[in-house]
C-alpha cells in the first residue's frame, strides 16, 4: 500500500511509526497506562499536544484550519498502523477520540462563529468533544430518537438522555441529535452544539461510564433535563441533523475497517511470536501443521481484509459514494478481527485466557467492534438495499 503513496505520505507514515516506537509506546510503560483504567487528563492533553507538534492532530482536515487534507486512503494507513501498535493511547493521536477527525466532513455545515468557538480550540488540542446520537432505544434506527428540542425564543430547550457515547468523559462540548418539535408539523431531526460547562446548560450532565466487555472506559451517558441551547448552536439548518451524520458514514465505516485490520494485524504479531517461542513435546508449536494452519488463515483473511478496505477507499478518493463498498469493508474486517482474535487465543492457550493478557483483551474489543459503528447486520441491509436497488 505504501509504494502507491506519495514521498509526503510516508514521510509521515514513518515520522508515526517513529512516534510510536520511541515516545508513545514508552511513555504509556512510564505511566503504567492500562485502557480498562480512567486514563489520567494529563495523558490526554501530553498526546494530543505532542500529535500536534508532529502534525498528526487533525490530519484529515484542510490546511486553513491546521491539517493536512490527507487522502482516506492515507489516513487509513495511518489508522491501520496506530491500531497494529497495542497502544492504549492510540485513539487519541490522529483526534479520533474526542478530536478533529471527527468532524472533517461536517466543516462545511458550520457557520464562522462556531469554527472560531469550537473547532479551532478542537484542532489545537485544547478542547475535545463528542458526538452524541446513541440512545436506549435507539442504536441502529436513528430515527427512533427521542431526545426532543422545543424552541423558546432565542433558544432550544433540549430534554433526554443519550448512552454509550465515546468519548463523553473527556469532551468539553457534544454535537448533540435530537428530534426537534415543531407545531402543526413532523417532528425534524436538528444538530446543536452544546457546551458541557456554562451558565445557560445547567441542565447538561455526565452520567454513568458505560464500560463494554473490552474494559475501555471512554464511553458514558449524557442527560438533559431542560437544557437551554442557543439558536445560533444549530449545526448546518433545522432539520439536517441526521444528514450530517449520514455525511460521515462512508468514511467512518472504510476508517474504522483500516483499524480492525491492523488490530486483526498486531494479534498475528502476537501469535507469530508465541508459535515460535512456546514448546510442546519438546518442539515449538509453530512445527505442529494445526497451527501453521491456523496462521496461515488468519494472515490470508487479514491480507484479504486489507485489500478489500483499500480497493474501498482509493473508490471514496476518486469521489465515488460506494455505500455498499463502505459496509462490506466494516463487515468483513470486523468479522475477521474476531475470528482472528479467536485463532490467537488458541495458539495461546490457557495464557491468552488470563484476565488483562494482551490477546484477552483485544479478543473482547474485537467481539464488541461487531456491534458498534453499526452492526453487522445493519452493514448486510446496507449491501443488500444497493444491490436491490433499481
Amino acid at each position: 500500500m505504501l509504494m502507491t503513496l506519495g514521498e509526503d505520505l510516508k514521510t509521515v507514515h514513518r515520522k508515526l511509526r517513529d512516534f510510536i516506537q520511541n515516545e508513545l509506546l514508552p511513555y504509556e510503560r512510564e505511566q503504567r497506562l492500562n485502557a480498562e483504567e480512567d486514563i489520567p487528563m494529563e495523558s490526554i492533553k501530553w498526546v494530543r499536544k505532542r500529535s500536534r507538534e508532529l502534525g498528526f492532530y487533525g490530519i484529515n482536515l484542510p490546511k486553513e484550519y491546521g491539517g493536512r487534507d490527507i487522502s482516506l486512503k492515507g489516513l487509513c494507513l495511518l489508522k491501520e498502523e496506530l491500531a497494529r501498535s497495542g497502544s492504549v493511547l492510540w485513539g487519541q493521536v490522529l483526534g479520533e477520540i474526542g478530536g478533529p477527525l471527527r468532524i472533517g466532513q461536517m466543516l462545511e455545515s458550520f457557520t464562522k462563529e462556531q469554527i472560531e468557538k469550537y473547532v479551532i480550540p478542537l484542532v489545537k488540542g485544547d478542547i475535545g468533544c463528542c458526538f452524541a446520537l446513541t440512545e436506549p432505544n435507539a442504536g441502529s434506527d436513528a430515527f427512533a430518537i427521542e431526545t426532543t428540542a422545543v424552541r423558546d425564543g432565542d433558544d432550544y430547550i433540549l430534554t433526554g438522555k443519550k448512552h454509550f457515547i465515546s468519548a463523553a468523559p473527556y469532551a468539553d462540548f457534544a454535537i448533540v441529535i435530537a428530534k426537534e418539535l415543531v407545531e402543526d408539523e413532523k417532528p425534524r431531526i436538528t444538530a446543536f452544539l452544546v457546551d458541557k460547562k456554562t451558565p445557560l446548560n445547567d441542565g447538561f450532565e455526565l452520567g454513568n461510564i458505560q464500560v463494554p466487555i473490552s474494559g475501555e472506559r471512554i464511553h458514558a451517558e449524557l442527560f438533559f433535563n431542560q437544557c437551554r441551547v442557543p439558536a445560533t448552536n444549530i449545526i448546518g439548518a433545522p432539520g439536517r441533523g441526521l444528514l450530517l451524520g449520514l455525511k460521515r458514514i462512508n468514511t467512518n465505516r472504510a476508517s474504522h475497517a483500516a483499524s480492525f485490520v491492523g488490530m486483526a494485524q498486531h494479534l498475528l504479531d502476537l501469535a507469530v511470536e508465541q508459535a515460535k517461542k512456546r514448546v510442546q513435546f519438546g518442539r515449538p508449536i509453530s512445527e505442529f501443521q494445526a497451527i501453521q494452519h491456523m496462521l496461515a488463515e488468519m494472515a490470508t483473511e487479514i491480507y484479504a481484509a486489507r485489500s478489500m478496505v483499500y480497493d474501498v477507499v482509493e473508490k471514496i478518493d476518486r469521489g465515488e459514494e460506494e455505500r455498499a463498498g463502505a459496509s462490506m469493508a466494516k463487515l468483513f474486517a470486523s468479522e475477521v478481527n474476531n475470528r482472528v482474535a479467536d485463532k490467537a487465543i488458541q495458539i495461546f492457550g490457557s495464557q491468552g485466557l488470563v484476565k488483562g493478557h494482551p490477546v484477552e483483551k483485544m479478543y473482547r474489543s474485537s467481539r464488541m467492534y461487531r456491534i458498534l459503528t453499526g452492526t453487522s447486520e445493519i452493514q448486510k441491509n446496507t449491501i443488500a438495499k444497493e444491490l436491490l436497488k433499481d
